[in-house]
C-alpha cells in the first residue's frame, strides 16, 4: 500500500510541475499566439486554447473580417463558439509601449456579410 501512494504522489508532483511551466508558456500574453490562446480561454474553451495552433492569417484575408486592415490577424484550428457566433479568426492588438515583453490582446473577428 506504502509503494501505492508513492506512485500516486509522484504521479500528482508530475502533473503539477506539467501545468506550472504549461501555463505561463502558453497563455502569458507576451507573443501575439498567447494572447490568442489567452482570449480563447478567457471565452471559456480550455481543450481548444490548447489545440487552437494559431497562425497568421495572409493579408489578402484580412479584408473578410470586422476590423481594421492594419491588425495582425490569427487563424486557429479549432473554431470555438461565442454569443454571437462561431469564431475561427482573432484580432490581436498590442498594448503596451516597448518594455521589457510586449503585452497583446486578442478580441474574435468575425466574417463580413454572408
Amino acid at each position: 500500500m506504502n509503494k501505492r501512494r508513492k506512485k500516486i504522489f509522484k504521479r500528482l508532483v508530475i502533473v503539477l510541475i506539467v501545468v506550472v511551466v504549461l501555463v505561463p508558456v502558453l497563455f502569458v500574453p507576451y507573443t501575439p499566439t498567447n494572447a490568442v490562446r489567452l482570449s480563447i480561454l478567457e471565452n471559456g474553451h480550455p481543450i481548444a486554447a490548447i489545440l487552437s495552433g494559431p497562425s497568421k492569417l495572409p493579408k489578402s484575408e484580412h479584408k473578410y473580417y470586422s476590423g481594421g486592415k492594419k491588425k495582425q490577424y490569427y487563424q486557429i484550428n479549432v473554431p470555438f463558439s461565442t454569443e454571437s457566433a462561431d469564431v475561427d479568426v482573432l484580432v490581436v492588438n498590442k498594448i503596451s509601449k516597448p518594455s521589457f515583453y510586449n503585452k497583446y490582446i486578442a478580441t474574435p473577428s468575425y466574417a463580413l456579410g454572408p
